[in-house]
């Protein structure tokens, strides 16, 4: 018996396809194949919802498109360097599978970060948390959808953070312990420490030891235990008393937030599901958030938020929440 979920969901995913296509240059031959799809009251309808999708997240659509630049310049630039010709041909196959990836849509409601992870040494999926040993013995424990590339040598111990939130037990070495994030990085003076992600902002929170703290043309700051900053560019904050359950209670699979922006929250909890959740109303977006929600139950997050906020909720495709 042919599975009607199934059949739903590749049917989107065929709308999707045909919308991306004719917004190109498609060909006679396409616009008849495309015609003969058509005719199946069901693909029209679906072709309807892709519509809708596609005028209501252009927007959105361009935000990521301009992050995602760089990262996809990066690769395409390898696939052209001198000597290309001659690395493995997987690599290849991986740079335009990249590019045809971002072209078709697929990606940028299931997998936006694919062409950002090409650079990343340890990587985490939406809903999975993973710790790892480092070389030098310190531990990081990645939390859901993050990413932390590596760089150790004889004389420097430097790590970035790319996305997402890290907490770094670090191991007393003569070698100096770097965490990058953003525009800014963090010195290790022996601690254990958090440093998250979200949007332009970066914060840093110390659980035991000192770290110093040097936004990109700002101001160095020392923090302490039981202290965190936030910095933007080269606006930081000051040392401020740190919300340990805010900072560090996503370790055990709980997300504890004190006058967040929902912006904030919803990014939190979009790296602990399937698909993306936009928020449409600017205004909405910067609305203040408290409250504690489990990591592993992101409905009943976004329930709690809805009847706090009163938001309305939209589900495209089953891939796509929109709020406003």
């Amino acid at each position: 018996m042919p599975n009607k979920q199934g059949d739903a969901h590749q049917r989107e995913q065929d709308a999707l396809a045909w919308l991306v296509r004719l917004h190109g240059t498609p060909t006679a031959a396409d616009r008849r194949r495309f015609d003969a799809w058509l005719t199946e009251p069901r693909n029209g309808a679906a072709f309807d919802r892709a519509e809708a999708l596609w005028r209501q997240t252009e927007a959105p659509a361009h935000d990521l498109a301009r992050e995602e630049a760089p990262a996809l310049d990066a690769l395409v630039a390898a696939a052209r360097a001198p000597g290309a010709h001659d690395r493995p041909r997987w690599g290849r196959r991986f740079t335009l599978a990249a590019v045809a990836a971002v072209a078709i849509g697929g990606v940028w409601l299931e997998r936006p970060t694919l062409l950002a992870d090409a650079f990343a040494d340890v990587a985490t999926a939406r809903g999975e948390q993973r710790r790892v040993t480092l070389a030098d013995g310190s531990a990081v424990l990645l939390d859901a959808d993050s990413a932390l590339s590596l760089r150790f040598d004889a004389g420097e111990r430097r790590l970035r953070l790319l996305r997402g939130a890290a907490f770094f037990e670090v191991v007393p070495d003569a070698a100096p312990f770097i965490v990058e994030a953003a525009e800014g990085e963090v010195r290790v003076l022996g601690t254990t420490f958090a440093v998250s992600l979200a949007g332009e902002a970066t914060t840093v929170s110390v659980l035991s030891g000192r770290v110093e703290v040097q936004p990109a043309g700002g101001r160095r700051a020392v923090l302490g235990a039981g202290q965190q900053l936030r910095y933007r560019g080269a606006l930081a904050s000051a040392p401020a008393p740190a919300d340990p359950e805010a900072a560090f209670t996503w370790r055990e699979g709980r997300l504890v937030f004190h006058q967040a922006t929902l912006r904030d929250v919803v990014a939190a909890i979009g790296r602990h599901r399937a698909g993306r959740i936009l928020i449409l109303d600017g205004a909405l977006g910067e609305r203040r958030v408290t409250g504690s929600f489990p990591a592993a139950d992101t409905e009943a997050a976004l329930a709690s938020l809805q009847a706090i906020l009163g938001f309305r909720r939209q589900d495209l495709t089953g891939h796509l929440v929109l709020l406003r």
